[in-house]
């Protein structure tokens, strides 16, 4: 299952809130990839002489971490304790409106939720018969709008955290998304986003839009550059040649005196635009 930006909005959320130096390690463990060093100490600190608080924002980034590694059953069973030992901490309030919506998710015979060992033994027979069976939900995406699917969850990033990290992944993205991809189909390949060409107008349009607000509310982000030129390159193959060169020309505007990898693109593809 992928998950989006999960790292980044528990980095932001512990930026906003008073923690302990167990808790720091965890989160820097966590960053740099040492997750089992991080649940660890994060183990320690609920087991330790850690006070409530502490508790709960452990049992919180053992959720996440759990969730990351698509241990679904492990990162519900680490919020539904923090949601019944501490209540009333930030932490539960931010997993209450989650559980039900992963609950749904999580397979109901999740073995590590089950400790009733006769329940096993019959849940194992039953296997036995069924082994052909699937073990995770298979849903047809048959005509469902995928783009207009995903941007919906990336707009509630953007709302629910407006500014954040997680904010700021969600509107790059969200403009991924727009821009499009492709991908094999029952009829040759499928095209999204702004690759459809009857939905190029419809797609940019958004596109645009997104990438003000992005500008708006980013302004100082590294990755501006590479979207206006994913921009200009998208009007190129759609063949409008005054959009490729007048955000070819913006990317050098905004590059400033300084030589940089887009300006220096967008200079040697205003020497060719034209196929």
């Amino acid at each position: 299952m992928k998950t989006i930006g999960l790292s980044l909005i528990l980095v932001s959320f512990f930026m906003s809130v008073a923690v302990s130096a167990s808790i720091n390690k965890a989160v820097m463990l966590k960053q740099h990839g040492l997750s089992k060093e991080a649940k660890v100490e994060l183990i320690e600190v609920i087991f330790g002489k850690s006070n409530d608080v502490e508790k709960a924002q452990a049992y919180y980034i053992l959720g996440t971490i759990a969730f990351e590694e698509n241990r679904l059953g492990v990162a519900l069973d680490s919020w539904r304790v923090l949601s019944k030992e501490y209540p009333n901490s930030k932490q539960a309030k931010l997993v209450k409106d989650r559980i039900d919506e992963i609950s749904g998710i999580v397979d109901w015979s999740t073995r590590e939720l089950i400790e009733n060992s006769v329940a096993l033994s019959y849940l194992r027979h039953g296997d036995f018969w069924s082994k052909g069976k699937e073990d995770e939900y298979v849903i047809d995406l048959i005509w469902i709008p995928k783009v207009e699917a995903a941007i919906k969850w990336y707009d509630k990033v953007i709302k629910e955290y407006p500014k954040s990290p997680a904010a700021r992944v969600a509107y790059q993205e969200k403009m991924k998304t727009l821009l499009g991809w492709e991908e094999p189909g029952l009829f040759g390949r499928d095209k999204y986003g702004i690759r459809t060409d009857y939905a190029f107008d419809k797609y940019m349009a958004q596109l645009l839009e997104t990438f003000e607000k992005f500008k708006d509310d980013f302004p100082n982000t590294s990755s501006l550059q590479a979207f206006r030129y994913q921009i200009a390159q998208a009007y190129w193959g759609h063949k409008d040649w005054a959009k490729t060169r007048e955000w070819l020309n913006l990317i050098i505007r905004e590059g400033g005196k300084g030589e940089s990898f887009y300006t220096d693109l967008a200079q040697r593809r205003l020497k060719k635009v034209e196929y």
